[in-house]
């Protein structure tokens, strides 16, 4: 039932009278009031206090329902916030604010969760890997070597116990914790590991000892004689792990000459043990050798004594001798140009003579694995070969196929080609960059033209050979040619560059597998940022991505740049076309030591290109100048390879031999060696103008882009062993 509210106005009258009227007060209609009450979960700690509308309210420990307003009208607005948090307890609010409606609220709910803290140490004297630390039996941590400090996965509640055990030793050490349990206060707790190396003994083992008088010493000091026909000893005093030994003859014994091998290194896990080999006297080791037409091959026997082979020698003998009785083993440290070599009779132990047979027989170290013909198999393979995880190799045809538009195709390790798709020119047309596969097998690459727009596509290939365009660029903002390799991410994203397009000369962009594609840079090819990038990018192992430009910067010979994901452009350095090079073109790589390498088609102490090596921070250095023709090459234009030897690979698309280009490796410290000229005819292919790979044979793989019997290019093979 409504009320009714009355009140009461006083008139004053003229004539001095007070008139008394009773006014009607109809406001007073649904004025209930309704109460906002809170949920307390969990509040184990005293010192919580609320916000309710602006004023504080404490709740008391193990409170589990709050009134926190008794009379607020509907439409009215609340807002419940947390002030003071419990003492070791964190609390939050649910549903803390919203405004009355015609009932009480009270599905505000307060949360409280007791704190916890890590368990951290200190750790003394880990060296090695393979420390296990476990908390309470089941947070378990490993810890790599050199480590100083520790954190275990799992905090611990307060008040709460904690036992940090060790689950396992590291390697050669034995490793103790001090302060390991206990109960879990506020702030946390230390525990401290303290690691002791192993101590291991140094024992050998002794062939052809006849004699007395031989004494062996350990690190200059440490001595034992050996008594006649003994065929083993060990040192007196044990070595801690990681400490050096090393074993040497203080006295020779009578009538002999001993040789130790292994003799010296660092203790590992289990001791170590030397060879200690006498002998009347020692020979030398030597063979035949067939089919060296070239020079550069250089012979190790144990892994020394490098001994210098000149071309059309049919015989060697190795530098050094051989004591009777100590190993001999012949290997290859660097094979002559064009060339591979491969050793017989190389390894065995020697007798009391001279080892005369060993066999050395010299190979053509390049062969052909397919000639394109340039029909529907494609012509002029301009990209690098993808190994795919059938052990094939794919790769791409800027033209040729059955509408001449270029083709992606696959050649079997022994040779078989076969077309994975043909380009007809709306989905792709002459592609030239290298093809990436992601973990399901599915291609991907650019074709230069073609397209919606006839500028240029970001296509997939499924693997069952069906073909999409994700992206056709339309030369505007969204650039136009891509000419290069694209590089995926971590989620699948897809980062590459255009040659023109953006300001008209060139784009970073990145493309999602679901064909968005967004402009991360566009180049000006101004004297700030360069222009027409010719390379594609690398992932930098700090998240950016690196590239160079083929034009502008200060000099106009272009630039190496760095971007970050979200499009922030840096320029490392720019070419002057000098000494340092010009007009890089191909692909960085980063190099174990965090440095990145690539090449330069012109400049250089000759102007005919360089390999040159670039500090993140942008410090240029050239590790080498091509000098052209009939030396060593000209013109390299395809990307470095850096192979599980630690040398670079690469292609020059002219000079060698015969002017058809070569393939050349080229050590850190700067050492270049042509490891094939290219003749240019039927036999092997001309002009290559992709870079290698190495497959998983570790042998290295690559194409020309003329050449061969039809001469269309060709897939070539260059074996390293």
């Amino acid at each position: 039932m409504p009320r009714f509210l009355y009140s009461t106005r006083y008139v004053r009258l003229a004539s001095g009278a007070t008139l008394v009227v009773a006014l009607l007060n109809l406001s007073g209609c649904g004025d209930t009031k309704y109460s906002l009450q809170a949920n307390i979960h969990s509040l184990d700690g005293s010192g919580l206090t609320l916000s309710v509308n602006g004023a504080t309210k404490s709740v008391p420990a193990g409170t589990t329902t709050q009134m926190l307003a008794s009379a607020l009208a509907s439409g009215a607005q609340y807002s419940v916030a947390i002030v003071t948090q419990p003492s070791n307890e964190t609390c939050s609010v649910a549903n803390g604010s919203g405004t009355i409606g015609n009932a009480n609220v009270t599905n505000v709910q307060v949360t409280c969760v007791a704190d916890s803290y890590s368990v951290i140490g200190s750790i003394k004297g880990l060296t090695t890997d393979g420390l296990v630390l476990l908390d309470n039996g089941t947070d378990r941590m490993p810890v790599s070597a050199n480590a100083t400090h520790f954190t275990m996965p799992t905090p611990v509640l307060d008040g709460d116990t904690y036992a940090v055990t060790i689950q396992s030793q590291p390697t050669g050490l034995t490793c103790s914790v001090s302060g390991g349990t206990g109960t879990m206060g506020t702030g946390g707790v230390m525990v401290a590991v303290t690691c002791v190396p192993d101590t291991y003994p140094v024992n050998g083992t002794i062939t052809g000892l006849a004699s007395t008088g031989l004494v062996l010493q350990d690190n200059g000091g440490d001595t034992t004689a050996i008594g006649a026909n003994a065929t083993q000893f060990m040192m007196p005093t044990v070595i801690a792990y990681g400490s050096p030994y090393s074993v040497t003859i203080l006295s020779q014994p009578v009538g002999l000459d001993c040789s130790i091998a292994d003799g010296a290194g660092t203790m590992g896990a289990g001791g170590a043990t030397v060879a200690v080999s006498c002998a009347a006297n020692a020979y030398m080791v030597s063979g035949t050798i067939t089919g060296l037409t070239t020079g550069g091959l250089v012979l190790l026997d144990n892994g020394t004594g490098a001994t210098t082979i000149p071309a059309n020698a049919s015989h060697f003998t190795m530098s050094t001798s051989v004591g009777y009785g100590s190993a001999y083993a012949i290997t290859v440290q660097s094979q002559p140009a064009g060339l591979v070599c491969s050793v017989a009779n190389g390894a065995g132990t020697m007798g009391a003579a001279d080892v005369t047979n060993v066999a050395i027989t010299c190979e053509k170290n390049t062969s052909v694995l397919y000639f394109f013909q340039g029909g529907s198999d494609g012509e002029q393979p301009l990209g690098d070969l993808l190994q795919g995880a059938d052990g094939s190799f794919y790769g791409t045809t800027n033209v040729g196929g059955a509408n001449g538009d270029g083709t992606v195709f696959k050649v079997t390790a022994a040779g078989s080609e076969s077309v994975v798709y043909t380009f007809s020119g709306t989905d792709g047309q002459n592609p030239n960059g290298a093809l990436i596969a992601d973990s399901s097998g599915d291609l991907y690459g650019t074709t230069v033209y073609g397209g919606d727009y006839a500028f240029g596509t970001v296509f997939e290939i499924a693997a069952n050979g069906g073909e999409s365009v994700l992206h056709s660029f339309s030369k505007g903002g969204d650039g136009g040619y891509p000419i290069c390799t694209l590089v995926e991410d971590a989620s699948g994203d897809f980062y590459g560059t255009t040659w023109g397009g953006g300001y008209s000369h060139g784009i970073v962009f990145e493309i999602t597998s679901g064909g968005a594609e967004q402009v991360l840079y566009s180049f000006s090819s101004g004297s700030s940022d360069g222009g027409y990038p010719t390379s594609g990018l690398v992932l930098g192992s700090d998240g950016n991505y690196y590239g160079t430009t083929s034009q502008g910067g200060s000099a106009n010979a272009g630039t190496i740049y760095k971007i970050t994901p979200g499009g922030t452009e840096t320029d490392l350095y720019a070419f002057t076309g000098g000494n340092d090079g010009g007009g890089a073109g191909g692909s960085l790589i980063q190099g174990s030591d965090g440095d990145f390498y690539g090449l330069t088609s012109t400049g250089g102490a000759n102007g005919d290109g360089t390999v040159f090596k670039v500090t993140p921070s942008g410090t240029e250095s050239v590790l080498y100048s091509f000098s052209g023709v009939t030396a060593d090459g000209d013109d390299p234009t395809g990307n470095l390879l850096l192979a599980s030897d630690g040398n670079l690979y690469g292609t020059t698309r002219l000079g060698g031999a015969s002017n058809y280009g070569t393939v050349f490796k080229v050590t850190p410290t700067g050492v270049e060696t042509v490891m094939y000229s290219f003749a240019g005819g039927a036999t092997d292919g001309a002009n290559p103008s992709a870079g290698l790979i190495q497959g998983s044979d570790d042998n290295l793989y690559g194409t020309t882009s003329a050449g061969g019997p039809s001469g269309y290019g060709s897939v070539f093979e260059v074996r390293l062993h």
